[in-house]
């Protein structure tokens, strides 16, 4: 199957895809949700069972240390989040444990499944909402040892929908040409929330405190992050590697972080450096060939709908 194919079964309908880079941490205990709401960027108060929450947990001075799907439960919540950073997460999060009724459990007996595209929902099946690409999407999580089989039920569901099963290409080629952000490849462990691009859906301003608050705030207020993410067309259909510089005319202005091919030309995503985003210069260029700046991730299809 073309990645062409599957980027439109992303956007038009329906594509599945087991998330190989995510992990589950289980929160529990009784004081697991108040506890939870001071550690997430998000909002929490008022979720219920069955509902998710994107957000991001920082560090104490208001870098992303990882994003995480806040999936709440009956009795417990789950925490979706990347399989590279359980280990600093943990490490970060127990910290935080004073006196508070709250147990962290690495899950590594679970596996986590997405559906993305309008027709999400219409696949059978408990789950949670989760719109990882602006398109609309939900995810289940299941056992290590089931995962084979319930990856087989879905996809079946998301070809008698018009969809089917995706696979790390085509995934890829829709974060970049959606403009919707990875953490580990277009964000990390250096990043700001605002430069991220996913402010809008990951963080809530009329919320209590939480870690690495103060910096956040700061930032809205003067609304000068070092650096934001943007959304590029380049000529010719050749990417530029990760970490190309960024060039407006002999200065250097930003780096990539990610870019595919798309038909005759290719499409990035890459940070510019504070101050040159007012620019209207045409002379934009990235490894060499003419490049045009789009627009902001924040301002892209793969950013949907802001919190509460």
């Amino acid at each position: 199957m073309s990645i062409e194919q599957e980027v439109m079964w992303l956007e038009q309908s329906v594509g599945v895809r087991a998330l190989g880079d995510r992990a589950v941490i289980a929160v529990s205990g009784d004081d697991s949700r108040d506890w939870l709401q001071g550690q997430i960027t998000n909002q929490l108060e008022g979720a219920e069972p069955g509902d998710s929450v994107y957000g991001f947990v920082l560090t104490l001075k208001g870098r992303v240390l990882a994003d995480a799907w806040v999936l709440v439960r009956e009795a417990d919540v789950w925490l979706d989040v990347p399989k590279l950073q359980v280990e600093a997460l943990f490490e970060r999060l127990d910290r935080y444990i004073i006196m508070e009724d709250v147990d962290l459990e690495n899950r590594d007996d679970l596996r986590i499944i997405a559906a993305q595209g309008p027709k999400a929902n219409e696949i059978d099946g408990k789950g949670w909402p989760s719109d990882r690409l602006g398109v609309g999407g939900r995810q289940w999580v299941v056992a290590a040892n089931d995962l084979s089989t319930e990856l087989d039920r879905i996809a079946s569901q998301a070809n008698a929908l018009g969809g089917g099963r995706v696979s790390e290409e085509g995934w890829t080629h829709a974060h970049v040409v959606r403009g919707r952000p990875r953490f580990g490849v277009d964000f990390g462990e250096q990043t700001y929330p605002q430069e991220s691009g996913l402010t809008p859906i990951a963080v809530s301003f009329v919320k209590g405190c939480y870690v690495g608050q103060e910096t956040v705030v700061m930032l809205q207020s003067r609304g000068k992050a070092p650096k934001v993410l943007w959304r590029w067309k380049i000529d010719g259909p050749e990417p530029p590697a990760p970490e190309s510089i960024i060039m407006l005319g002999d200065s250097k202005a930003g780096e990539v972080t990610s870019a595919v091919r798309d038909g005759a030309r290719s499409v990035a995503l890459g940070y510019l450096k504070r101050g040159n985003e007012q620019d209207d210069s045409a002379s934009w260029t990235i490894g060499g060939r003419s490049a045009e700046p789009v627009g902001t991730v924040e301002e892209g299809p793969g950013v949907g709908s802001p919190p509460t």
